[in-house]
Order: structure tokens, then sequence, then C-alpha cells
């Protein structure tokens, strides 16, 4: 008979409390992702500012709200219902699919993958009853200078 290592409950309870803590930033980032693959060009380049590079938040974003620990706690506190892990976890890998030499601005609006992935995107922020297609900035920090201070 082979003794199984016992699990320190605790300990992953209070990780995961931690983790609930941050849920709402998750869950934010999570929807914010989406949108920002269900915008077109003219309404990305609205978003463009000197902190804010929404080429790079496209890229950078989803691999953020698609982190397990993250992505699992939205789903821990029933902030996303669970039948739409799947669904979510396909739209992550469409867009990790996306070829590299088509990361451009010049591709977003005409080039059929990314026609694709904004028509799945809409489609998935209907279905999770999402009607803006706004940007939250709510959690949202900007470093200042060298001194290290934050607006």
């Amino acid at each position: 008979m082979v003794n199984k290592p016992q699990i320190d409950r605790s300990a992953i309870d209070i990780e995961q409390l931690e983790y609930d803590k941050h849920v709402n930033f998750y869950y934010s980032n999570l929807i914010n992702s989406i949108i920002l693959f269900a915008l077109t060009l003219d309404e990305l380049d609205k978003l463009a500012a000197p902190t804010f590079n929404p080429m790079s938040e496209l890229e950078t974003e989803i691999d953020y709200a698609f982190t397990p620990v993250c992505f699992e706690t939205i789903f821990r506190n029933k902030l996303v219902d669970e039948c739409f892990k799947a669904e979510l976890m396909a739209f992550k890998k469409s867009a990790d699919d996306i070829p590299p030499e088509i990361w451009d601005w010049d591709h977003i609006d005409t080039h059929p993958t990314w026609v694709q992935i904004r028509q799945k995107a809409n489609e998935l922020l209907e279905k999770l009853g999402i009607e803006s297609r706004t940007y939250n900035d709510d959690y949202t920090i900007v470093y200042i200078g060298d001194s290290g201070s934050s607006i």
C-alpha cells in the first residue's frame, strides 16, 4: 500500500483567499482582454495614449487574464459560470494561434483571422452578458518618473 502525501488544506485555503481578494481585478482583466479583441482598428486607435499601446495590450492582457490561478479564481467566485470555461479557453487558443506576421495594425480590420476573432470576441461578450465595449481602466496605475509615484 502506498501512502499518499498529506495536503495541508489550510495553506491552500489561505492562498485562495488571497487571490479571492483580487477577483474583481482578474474579472476586469478577462473582460478587457476580450473587449480589445472585439474592437475595430478605429476603436483601438482611440484607446491609444502615451501610457497605453492597444497592440501591446492585445498581446499581454489576454495572457495575464488566462493565467491559471487568476482564471480559476473567477470561476471559483462565480463571476463567470463554469459553462463558459471551455469556450473561453478556445478563444484564448484562437488568440494564441494568430500568426506573428499579422500582429500589425494594417491587418486588424481586413485579415480574415482578425475578422473571425473579432466576431468570436463579440459573440462571447454577448453570451457573458457584457453589453459595453468600453475598456475598463479602473485598475490602471501609471507610474511617473524616478520617484515611483503613481496616479
